[in-house]
């Protein structure tokens, strides 16, 4: 009884990992049901697999063919109970699942089918055996990718692997793998395979057998890693890609090395590198020769350096890592130039190494991405684009060494390296050469944007409607429509879809969005995202349309969704914010923008924002941060209703959001204040705050005092600068009121100041303001009948003349 559980537990952990060194190595009665002699799947026409699909026929009543499938295994099971029964059911499921991957991501082609599946249901031509199974995996509208190869391998896993196999724990992994594979290759996310495949990993990270083997352990938060990165969830990816690492015992940091980039590069620069540390080392190893490896094309640029030339022979030189230790080193795409450095020092890391054939080649293909742009590796990153194609169809290595590690390899389907290497085509001015490629592969997104580049838009047109006569799709008459610009093509594509397709409603929508007609737009968005809710960029449109058409309450909600989906768009919690200020929800607007500064730290738009909203919600110390900030960036910044604000808020030493008085932050306002205006010298409003909340000191000083006076004399000489402020009324008004408080100001320092050549300076220096300000308004706005100025000034007239008379008596005294 021991050793039977060994043989399972040893056969299902070989499994996992698809290691062909430990599965053939250990051959014993359950290895035996997946493996043939010769180093390959079994096969699926075998008559031990047909016999369990015995009842398919009579269950394929309802035209479903995975439910039908599922039904003849149940049934198979109800009389072989056994944990070899159930193991032969997981093994129909891994081989199916494996062939399916052989065929659609790592190769080398192979020309199978499953015959009886194909007798069964009466297929006699490829085409419609393509269509009948494709039609059952389409889930929430979307459909299968068209260029997927051998559907039925798919199907036949899922039948497998969804069944309960209560003895086996590793089916739920298998399990998760199969979807996982299936969301993979549909035209757009699936909310139901999402749910699915959540719920699985809550049991897998709960099963306890995978948590005391370590490798396992590790490899399980790699996928798990691997899933949520795909859905952009990238906060629990890190999380768990965190665990991995510290499973695996190593210790993973970026670190600075003196280097040299370029071959006439006089100095050593320094570069970013790799610091790996490993605790611990595993014994899964790799046998594949270096010769069967995906080829790594040398950079032959008469410029740059194939490598970075360290001054220290020791750096950039790692320590060895088993496959395990590197997947944890994997990094995904970067988003941003600096992100490109810092995973070209991971990618260095692993290439160095080249053990794995799927780590091999996800990492030349996102090296590919990061070189294409720059002028002087985009032609390497073309010819390796070109060199992983030909590795995927090429004949050696042998089907098990592409398979080992492949599900944590980040690795995409074969056509998605075609399409990348269509892009670079693209980029390089190569249009006809990446038509060619597009048309293949069925992307006819790509293939109008090369007609319209090309200036051939009907020809676009014509290609559509020929596919659209050999099969129509709901895909196809969208492309139509967006090709003709006639929304009749996605009313079509609506209909086909028996009213479930999102992708029909998202093209109609946009129809409109882009025409700015938003309106007409929200209802077609939002039927969109009630039948796919994981369109993270169609969430964003939607709350765009919502915010123009002034509907906060819905503009709200999609931002929400967004930034749900997408944690690090900073735009979406900008304009999240912009909705819940229209709704009067200040603090959660703050909150907003608060997530929205963790990342884009650097746009001095949403510093602006942030600090507007800040000043609504009375949190104080973050308007002067947040002003401070925006100086960083901006250099030149004026808002004088802000400073007001504060600076009224200060001496006034009114609360903040928490009940504290703004009082205590007179310093660091002072602080401020002498920044801005050491940056904008001529607004005499800023002065004017500036010269108050130095008057507001509370232990004053004679010099603090002077100085007030002397950035109130500053304040007067902005003001008066424009002589058309005389011929404004308002703007009369306000420097004559600046005037008598510039008179106030310089007698109650005079009244204190022991400095009679200084009290002496003061006085007279406002005696000669006020006087130059009479002086033009008499000039300018005297009533020659009355001899009088205006009515509308006299009243301030007559008190400014009074300080003026005050100043003087002062000063006499």
């Amino acid at each position: 009884m021991e050793t039977f559980d060994v043989d399972v537990k040893s056969t299902q952990k070989s499994l996992l990992l698809l290691s062909e060194r430990e599965l053939f190595a250990g051959r014993n009665e359950y290895s035996i049901n997946l493996l043939s002699n010769d180093y390959a799947l079994e096969d699926l026409n075998s008559p031990s697999t047909t016999q369990i699909f015995a009842k398919f026929p009579q269950f394929y009543e309802n035209q479903d063919v995975e439910i039908s499938l599922k039904k003849a295994i149940c049934f198979w099971l109800e009389s072989n109970t056994s944990t070899l029964c159930q193991f032969q059911v997981l093994s129909i499921g891994i081989t199916a699942l494996l062939k399916f991957v052989q065929h659609n991501w790592s190769g080398p082609d192979a020309d199978e089918r499953l015959s009886w599946l194909r007798s069964y249901l009466g297929a006699e031509l490829d085409e419609d055996f393509n269509n009948i199974i494709s039609s059952k995996l389409i889930l929430d509208g979307e459909s299968v990718i068209s260029v997927t190869k051998h559907l039925e391998y798919l199907v036949l896993a899922r039948a497998a692997l969804l069944t309960e196999l209560p003895d086996l724990d590793t089916s739920l992994w298998w399990r998760f793998r199969c979807l996982f594979l299936h969301q993979q290759v549909l035209e757009e996310k699936s909310p139901i395979l999402h749910d699915e495949m959540h719920s699985l990993e809550e049991k897998l990270l709960h099963c306890e057998d995978l948590k005391k083997d370590k490798v396992l352990n590790t490899l399980l938060h790699l996928e798990l890693a691997h899933m949520h990165l795909f859905y952009h969830e990238v906060q629990p990816s890190g999380q768990i890609l965190k665990t991995a690492v510290e499973s695996a015992g190593l210790n993973i940091s970026l670190t600075g090395a003196l280097g040299k980039r370029t071959r006439f590069q006089q100095r050593n620069l320094a570069q970013l590198v790799l610091d790996v540390q490993s605790s611990e080392a595993t014994t899964i190893v790799s046998t594949l020769p270096l010769k069967e490896l995906p080829k790594d094309l040398k950079l032959d640029d008469e410029t740059r350096l194939d490598a970075i030339a360290f001054s220290n022979s020791d750096d950039g030189k790692y320590s060895t890592l088993t496959p395990l230790q590197q997947a944890c080193t994997q990094k995904c795409q970067p988003k941003d130039k600096l992100a490109d450095e810092e995973l070209l020092a991971y990618l260095s890391c692993l290439l160095g190494q080249p053990q794995v054939w799927s780590f091999q080649m996800s990492c030349l293909m996102f090296r590919s991405k990061i070189e294409s742009n720059h002028s002087r590796t985009v032609e390497r990153s073309m010819t390796q684009a070109q060199a992983l194609v030909d590795a995927v169809n090429a004949s050696t290595p042998g089907a098990w060494q592409r398979l080992f590690m492949i599900f944590c390899s980040y690795m995409p389907p074969r056509w998605c390296l075609e399409e990348e290497l269509a892009n670079l085509l693209v980029s390089l001015g190569c249009i006809n050469s990446a038509l060619d490629i597009y048309l293949r592969l069925h992307c006819w997104e790509e293939v109008i944007a090369c007609y319209n580049h090309l200036k051939l838009r009907h020809k676009a047109e014509e290609i559509i409607r020929q596919e659209l006569d050999k099969k129509e799709t709901v895909k196809l008459w969208c492309l139509l429509g967006d090709a003709t610009d006639n929304v009749e093509y996605y009313e079509k594509a609506w209909n086909l879809s028996n009213m479930r397709s999102a992708r029909a409603q998202r093209h109609w929508g946009l129809y409109f969005f882009h025409r700015k007609q938003y309106g007409e737009a929200i209802p077609h968005l939002q039927e969109s995202l009630s039948h796919n809710s994981l369109q993270t960029t169609l969430w964003f449109q939607l709350g765009y349309a919502s915010l123009q058409h002034e509907d906060w309450t819905s503009a709200a909600t999609a931002y929400r969704r967004c930034c749900f989906l997408d944690p690090e768009n900073f735009e979406a919690w900008n304009n999240l914010a912009k909705a819940y200020v229209k709704l009067g929800q200040k603090n959660r607007a703050w909150k907003a923008l608060q997530e929205a500064l963790k990342w884009d730290f650097e746009n001095w738009r949403v510093w602006e924002n942030y600090l507007l909203v800040s000043l609504d919600c009375a949190v104080m110390d973050e308007v002067i941060r947040a002003y401070h900030r925006i100086l960083d960036l901006k250099e030149k910044h004026v808002d004088v209703e802000v400073l007001e604000i504060l600076g009224r808020a200060i001496i006034d030493n009114l609360p903040d959001c928490d009940g504290e008085p703004c009082g205590r932050l007179l310093d660091k306002s002072l602080a401020l204040l002498g920044r801005v205006t050491a940056q904008v010298t001529n607004n005499w409003k800023v002065w004017r705050v500036y010269s108050r909340l130095t008057s507001a000191l509370q232990n004053p000083t004679p010099e603090s005092e002077v100085r007030a006076v002397q950035h109130l004399q500053k304040a007067h000489r902005c003001a008066i600068a424009d002589a058309s402020w005389v011929n404004d009324n308002d703007l009369c008004l306000q420097v004559i009121d600046l005037s008598e408080e510039l008179a106030n100001v310089t007698t109650a320092c005079a009244s204190k100041c022991s400095n009679n050549k200084q009290v002496l300076s003061l006085l007279s220096s406002a005696k000669l303001s006020l006087k130059s300000t009479l002086t033009k308004i008499k000039q300018q706005r005297l009533d020659l009948l009355t001899g009088q100025v205006d009515q509308a000034l006299l009243p301030q007239f007559t008190s400014l003349e009074a300080h003026l008379e005050r100043i003087s008596c002062f000063n006499t005294q």
